[in-house]
């Protein structure tokens, strides 16, 4: 997921999420351009072509919110009443340190946007645009470690200090895009003999204005700034609330953790009371519904889960549901999933409805044949079940999985030992690529923990990143890639942060193969950023948001290939991984897609139905138990709570589709390497200046069509279901 940011910072800006993103801006196709939109497209054969929605794949992103990475570990602490206060007056200065960056970051900024605003002279691209590029610019360097440090650093001081910095930058940005002296200033520049990227850059940003309300009168901005400054905070409070509510199980009987792999149940050693804590932090999670072979103990884990950040988060998503209804009819919009949509590819929540509803209805077939399959398997255990519950359908589908195609998640593990795979994914980077990885020697970490690499070209700098890849207290959950640094051509380079929550660290972790996906998926946007975030016109860096997921997507792709993996995916004895366990991985690959999409597709349709109507109509639980009624397959569980820890409420709010939506594309631009080889260097090369490193800079649809010499369409998303059927 790509981090949350550009979903916070309103037009000029349009920076979530993440893991956790107001979105891209993009406008009309060049008429001379061919483009098939996937609105239009879609909506044209849903009933040939929806139904290959039961084989995407699942993707790290976009996994339910039951299934993501991430976990914390206890910090370290002092073993001396003095060194504790020497900590605390450390972590002190660390936060003063920052409050003061941060503030001079907002001057900065202040100072630049009351010189535009106040700008009298003819309106010229180097009078006007050129400042305010670098005015979005210096904001996004300021807003950007402000979202990384509130949900990583750990320091309590400096995630306070982060959370008001990011506050106050959101303020001025609202401000930023409602002021009507600096809208009429860019609409007043003539770029009609400006170069096709100048035209473009100016088109999105004075649209975006105008969804902001820039064109409303004095009072309704008034409330809309007060209303964007509610937003931010409620969003804040509802991201905080999950990750301090980690809850737990005990376990008295080790015999009871029958299932789970060795290596689990080594790092998970009785206390000094004999018991065995299982928390609900996804390295416990996930491990433990999928292996556990005890039915009560991933019960009682699942319940946990379910109602982390309860009832904390219900007043606070309804707060946040509300006055995101009020902006929205501000703004001149039915409902917020309108206007959520109005910068993206659907164009509006009715067309984006529109696509849930036929991939709900498309895949239902497909996700009942593997429910029953899943049942009858239960059956043979407890033949009195009468249905599959959430916490039995990981660890029924991995039976079936290794029965039906000898792949055992477990035995997996221990050809991805986290290190490896961290270099393996480097080595695919440079072999694919030729993008080389090299160690940065720097002391700009928020975590000892944290480590850091620059990124290069042919021997040129493109870009310095960091990977903040294991659980601790307080830190952020999922998965995500957060901007650090915005390019500047000739100047300087993008930086960016990795954040997951694998095992390892200090000991040897080991990963599982969904794992392994999430890892390639998260590089897949941390390429991408840095290798168009290069820009002339900073807000160009990035693409539509339909299309933000589509080249990670793709990149999760290569860990079905037995070279990619044979490189580095070996045990600790030294044996590669297997080329028939590889193939065997293939042949599994769309096993339970069925009831994946069928899940996707559901959460998806929570977070349409949850914005695209007056929140006071309905009640958070009742509506969700209706649309899992209806849509889902699984059953709904009395006594949880999930609305209230599914954090793309806030981040993703009305638009979770965009996941599949993105796949489409994933598809059909991975068709071109399959043609011409997983590994060509040539593919690859067209690919990355094609797309990636164009980012923003024209509409995707082009900058697609370019790289595989046709528009693209959905032939590849209908290959992969004629394969699995």
């Amino acid at each position: 997921m790509f981090s949350r940011l550009r979903r916070r910072l309103t037009p000029p800006v349009n920076l979530l999420h993440g893991a956790q993103p107001a979105v891209l801006k993009h406008g009309q196709q060049p008429a001379t351009t061919p483009v098939n939109r996937p609105g239009n497209y879609i909506m044209s054969i849903y009933r040939n072509l929806l139904i290959a929605l039961m084989l995407v794949l699942a993707t790290a992103c976009g996994k339910s919110p039951s299934e993501p990475p991430g976990a914390p570990a206890a910090e370290a602490t002092t073993d001396t009443a003095a060194d504790a206060q020497t900590d605390a007056e450390m972590q002190s200065a660390t936060a003063v340190k920052y409050t003061a960056s941060c503030a001079a970051g907002i001057d900065r900024v202040g100072a630049l946007f009351a010189e535009l605003e106040g700008f009298q002279g003819e309106a010229t691209v180097a009078s006007v645009l050129d400042p305010y590029n670098t005015l979005q610019r210096e904001l996004t360097n300021v807003a950007y470690p402000a979202q990384l440090y509130f949900l990583t650093h750990p320091d309590a001081g400096v995630r306070a200090a982060a959370a008001e910095c990011e506050q106050k930058m959101d303020e001025l940005n609202t401000r930023i895009g409602l002021s009507r002296p600096l809208y009429d200033a860019i609409a007043a520049v003539d770029v009609s003999t400006a170069d096709d990227e100048t035209r473009y850059f100016v088109s999105q940003t004075l649209r975006d204005y105008r969804i902001n309300g820039v064109d409303k009168d004095e009072a309704t901005r008034t409330r809309i700034r007060a209303l964007n400054e509610e937003i931010t905070k409620l969003g804040q409070q509802f991201d905080s609330n999950v990750p301090a509510d980690v809850r737990s199980i005990t376990v008295d009987d080790p015999a009871r953790l029958a299932g789970l792999p060795q290596d689990w149940i080594n790092a998970h050693p009785p206390g000094a009371d004999g018991k065995i804590t299982i928390t609900t932090d996804y390295p416990d999670f996930i491990p433990f519904l999928r292996y556990a072979d005890d039915n009560d103990l991933r019960k009682a884990l699942y319940f946990e889960y379910q109602n982390r950040a309860y009832p904390k988060n219900q007043a606070v998503l309804e707060s946040l549901m509300e006055k995101r209804y009020e902006l929205a009819r501000l703004t001149g919009f039915d409902n917020w999933a309108d206007r959520a949509t109005a910068d993206k590819m659907t164009g509006s929540g009715a067309e984006a409805w529109s696509f849930v509803r036929g991939g709900l209805e498309a895949s239902r077939s497909r996700a009942e044949a593997d429910y029953q399959e899943y049942l009858a398997r239960l059956r043979q255990i407890d033949p009195d079940a009468d249905q599959v519950n959430p916490w039995q359908s990981s660890w029924i589908g991995n039976k079936i999985r290794l029965e039906k195609y000898q792949v055992d998640s477990a035995a997996l593990r221990q050809y991805f030992e986290y290190t490896k795979v961290r270099d393996g994914i480097f080595g695919l980077t440079t072999d694919l690529f030729g993008l080389e990885i090299r160690p940065w020697a720097t002391d700009e970490v928020w975590d000892p923990a944290v480590e850091a690499y620059e990124m290069y070209s042919d021997g040129e700098l493109v870009g310095r990143f960091y990977l903040d890849m294991h659980p601790r207290q307080d830190k952020y959950k999922h998965a995500a890639m957060f901007q650090v640094e915005t390019g500047e051509p000739a100047v300087t380079v993008p930086r960016a942060a990795l954040v997951t929550n694998f095992p390892g660290g200090e000991e040897k972790g080991y990963l599982e193969q969904s794992q392994v996906e999430t890892f390639l998926h998260e590089f897949g946007h941390l390429i991408h950023f840095l290798v168009s975030n290069n820009q002339r016109w900073t807000p160009l860096s990035t693409p539509e948001w339909d299309f933000i997921e589509a080249p990670s997507m793709m990149l999760q792709e290569w860990i079905y290939d037995t070279e990619t993996l044979q490189s580095f995916a070996t045990n600790d004895a030294g044996e590669v991984i297997p080329a028939a366990l590889v193939e065997k991985m293939r042949a599994a690959q769309n096993f339970g897609q069925g009831l994946f999409i069928n899940g996707q597709m559901f959460y998806a349709s929570i977070s349409l139905n949850y914005y695209n109507r007056d929140p006071a109509s309905f009640d958070l639980l009742q509506l969700w138990e209706e649309l899992a009624t209806k849509y889902s397959v699984l059953p709904f569980v009395e006594g949880a709570h999930p609305y209230a820890s599914f954090g793309h409420l806030n981040g993703y709010s009305a638009y979770y589709y965009t996941y599949m939506w993105s796949q489409v594309i994933a598809y059909d631009m991975f068709s071109r390497f399959e043609e011409e080889g997983l590994l060509n260097r040539d593919t690859a090369r067209d690919y990355l200046q094609e797309v990636l490193a164009r980012g923003g800079s024209r509409p995707t649809a082009v900058s697609v069509t370019e790289f595989l010499g046709r528009p693209y369409n959905f032939e590849a998303f209908q290959r992969r279901l004629d394969q699995g059927t």
